[in-house]
């Protein structure tokens, strides 16, 4: 495979055109989508350096107010760097002018702008990794993470809506590290089958699920051979 010289493939640029020359409707679309990929991990990085779940809460709802609000997005363009890196910098820029702009960040001004949950926040962020102290690394591996839990959820529906949810919630650790993988002779006989046919279930499975991660990642990068690169990036931020 190609070597690239970026440590990171551009994503989500696409979103950011449909905001820049879409439809009115077009652009709604695409902000929600924006604040729905990015919450966590805005909120993430504000936990890591060190605000409490209440403020990180506030201060998440205030940069997306004023990331609609201003149409800063608007400005943003691909040759500038990455989106994720463009949003941090303004995340950023937002927190030096916390001191002269406190009400800034009392939860948009009473305007909520996110669906928040934050016992929700809190566990997800409870499960990030405890020894990573840089804010910038938790706010890279809670995107990658939420992207992966996001195909995963998509792949459970997707079963249940088949009448297999129940195939799925036991295949399920199969997907994760191979730490929790208990053997294929183990789960034949938990299934009554056996471990040749429980390896060709989780081979299908695993298809699956890399199809779904494949389709999901096509949406954020801007050339189809971006999208061996993001795989590896998200397997190796997600290993570390």
């Amino acid at each position: 495979m190609k070597t690239h010289s970026s440590p990171f493939p551009t994503t989500h640029w696409t979103l950011i055109q449909s905001v820049q020359q879409g439809t009115p409707e077009e652009a709604t679309r695409a902000m929600e989508a924006i604040c729905k990929n990015y919450w966590f991990p805005i909120y993430a990085y504000l936990r890591r350096s060190g605000r409490s779940a209440h403020d990180a809460e506030d201060i998440t709802q205030a940069f997306f107010q004023q990331l609609i609000a201003e149409e800063a997005i608007k400005h943003a363009r691909q040759d500038r760097g990455k989106l994720r890196s463009f949003l941090l910098t303004l995340l950023i820029r937002l927190l030096s002018n916390q001191g002269r702009h406190n009400n800034a960040l009392k939860r948009g001004g009473g305007h909520a702008v996110l669906s928040f949950d934050a016992m929700e926040a809190e566990e997800r962020y409870g499960h990030e990794p405890k020894d990573v102290r840089d804010p910038e690394k938790i706010y890279l591996h809670a995107w990658a993470s939420d992207l992966i839990h996001g195909v995963r959820t998509k792949l459970r529906a997707a079963f249940e809506d088949e009448g297999r949810l129940e195939m799925f919630e036991t295949l399920d650790p199969y997907l994760g590290s191979e730490d929790t993988q208990p053997p294929y002779d183990e789960m034949a006989v938990k299934l009554g089958s056996t471990p040749g046919a429980v390896r060709l279930l989780v081979h299908r499975l695993r298809k699956k699920f890399r199809a779904l991660l494949e389709r999901e990642i096509a949406k954020t990068v801007m050339k189809p051979e971006d999208i061996e690169e993001e795989l590896a990036w998200l397997r190796k931020v997600t290993t570390e």
